[in-house]
């Protein structure tokens, strides 16, 4: 095997083993404040070329009575007689990959380390057609989200979006990390490469029309980005008439409530265990309108219905308080109401309509935005209909054997997802049922969170890939790296990413954990998603949809 060139080596393998990697001692023209804890670098073996990373630095010396010994810093003679033989630099690096008998011609296989180098094997540190030849080069499919953080910007790393899309996506970090940023990011992928749809819960809107940077400055939303193919959809009336006006409003009908959107609200609007649990018993006896029969009822109405139900009156004036709470937002609507509004009857089957099309919608929450119940509300309501339709679609598909009948593949995005997954809930809720099992229904999720530690294990346990900027709380990278192949080695490398701009990638879309800096959200970056339609077919689109 040809050896590599000779000014890029950085050391040698002296010792180490597959669970905890190799220790790498550098060479005397490399000091270790060049070394980077998460940089890439190549191990050429006499048998295989490994692909790795540095998870830790130290300070060695061969002799232990060194330790104790002090040495003038003013002796330079000294120092560099006693460098690189007494003391010398030491790499801990993880090999992660192997990279075939001939990782420089196309074809050549990339997979899982299964072994570690040899004694003496050459480390140099990774270079441009490294990480095309182990990430891809930038296609279609294949998204640029950043650099290597080791190298320069113009080195791109990519990730799959087929295989992104496929299982549930996490995007963590404290805040001001620049989670949101991330996710805007990937969805432009997502849509450029027009593999899926996306329903996008934009709680604090920041991905519809316009959002804002760490300093207060506006950024272009996917819909400047994609204006034919995204679709804004806003809770808030007071939004039509405004320059960037949504494309419809939505309202929401009584009926549309059910006993299980409650139960995730009930420390929002205050109700007691009970409160919740009669819900169900108030569906049961007063069937599809019992939201809005119930609230209408008068305290002696209550008090008769209370035997009937088998609830104590008060628990049920209690109850009525906390709904009737809901009923006080401008997108809540009696369904009598709406037979004048026929546009506004089911809003759901409207949405899933679009997104069956392959649009893409953001659901604006307007003036509601920050409210928690609001957001709860409509997210449940909504995905849970997106649940029983995609399910239906595909069993339906399946039955006729005909591919060509499966739902195009869709992507919900949900911050705060703790809301949702909380373990308290996450085995109840449409979005706790959707991770675990709607892969095969064509629907993933993207999670958005702060604090991946309040999410449930079990549902951690199903996301694919995880996107971790830097966390703040043991807690949250155990949570992150629960089940990572490595993952304890690289807690370090998450622990020292910058405070924001930087993630580390681990999972299903990319072939190792890698740490990343992000792609800047920028001019350079509107004009290389360009847009995607001309204005007449953007035109004739929204013909289409009737908007």
């Amino acid at each position: 095997m040809t050896r590599m060139n000779s000014d890029l080596q950085i050391g040698i393998v002296i010792a180490g083993s597959l669970s905890e990697g190799v220790k790498v001692k550098l060479f005397d023209k490399h000091s270790v404040e060049t070394m980077t804890v998460g940089a890439n670098v190549i191990i050429e073996s006499d048998a295989r070329i490994f692909f790795g990373v540095i998870t830790d630095i130290e300070l060695e010396s061969s002799d232990p009575y060194f330790q104790s010994l002090f040495v003038d810093d003013q002796d330079v003679f000294l120092k560099d007689t006693l460098l690189g033989t007494v003391v010398y630099g030491i790499i801990k690096v993880e090999p992660m990959l192997t990279l075939g008998e001939n990782p420089y011609m196309p074809g050549s296989n990339v997979e899982p380390a299964k072994t570690i180098p040899g004694h003496f094997s050459i480390v140099r540190t990774a270079e441009q057609n490294d990480i095309y030849k182990v990430f891809g080069k930038e296609s279609n499919n294949n998204f640029w989200v950043g650099s290597p953080v080791d190298m320069p910007d113009d080195v791109l790393l990519c990730l799959d979006i087929e295989k992104l899309i496929s299982r549930n996506t996490g995007i963590f970090g404290k805040t001001g990390s620049g989670k949101t940023f991330i996710a805007r990011i990937l969805l432009s992928g997502i849509i450029k490469s027009n593999l899926s749809s996306n329903l996008i819960f934009d709680m604090h809107n920041d991905y519809g029309w316009a959002g804002t940077s760490e300093i207060n400055t506006e950024v272009k939303g996917l819909k400047q980005l994609f204006s034919s193919d995204v679709l804004v959809h806003s809770l808030d009336s007071n939004t039509r008439n405004t320059n960037n006006s949504p494309d419809e409003i939505i309202k929401i009908k009584y009926s549309d409530i059910e006993p299980a959107d409650i139960k995730l609200l009930k420390d929002t609007i205050d109700l007691t265990p009970l409160a919740v649990d009669a819900t169900y018993s108030l569906k049961q006896h007063l069937n599809n309108n019992w939201f809005r029969d119930f609230i209408s009822m008068s305290a002696t109405a209550i008090t008769d219905l209370s035997d009937s139900v088998g609830v104590h009156p008060q628990t049920l004036l209690a109850l009525k308080r906390g709904l009737t709470r809901l009923t006080r937002y401008d997108f809540m609507v009696d369904d009598h109401n709406l037979e004048k509004h026929k546009s506004h009857q089911d809003f759901a089957a409207k949405v899933i309509e679009k997104l069956r099309n392959g649009f893409n919608v953001v659901l604006n929450f307007g003036k509601y935005a920050n409210d928690k119940t609001a957001y709860i509300l409509v997210a449940n309501i909504l995905t849970r209909r997106i649940y029983n339709q995609y399910k239906r679609d595909t069993e339906f598909a399946i039955a006729n054997s005909n591919p060509n009948q499966h739902p195009r593949n869709l992507v919900i995005t949900i911050e705060e997802a703790h809301l949702f997954l909380d373990p308290s809930v996450a085995n109840e809720t449409i979005f706790g049922n959707i991770a675990r099992e709607m892969r095969k229904y064509h629907v993933t999720l993207l999670v958005v969170d702060q604090r991946p530690s309040q999410i449930d294990d079990d549902i951690m346990s199903q996301i694919g890939t995880k996107i971790s900027c830097l966390l703040d709380s043991g807690k949250d990278v155990d949570a992150v790296l629960s089940g990572v192949p490595g993952g304890r080695k690289l807690r370090g490398i998450l622990a020292r990413l910058d405070s924001n701009q930087q993630a580390l990638i681990v999972g299903h879309a990319v072939p190792m954990s890698v740490a990343i800096k992000t792609r800047l959200y920028n001019e350079k970056f509107y004009e290389a998603i360009g847009p995607s339609k001309t204005i007449d077919q953007i035109n004739q689109d929204k013909k289409n949809l009737g908007l």
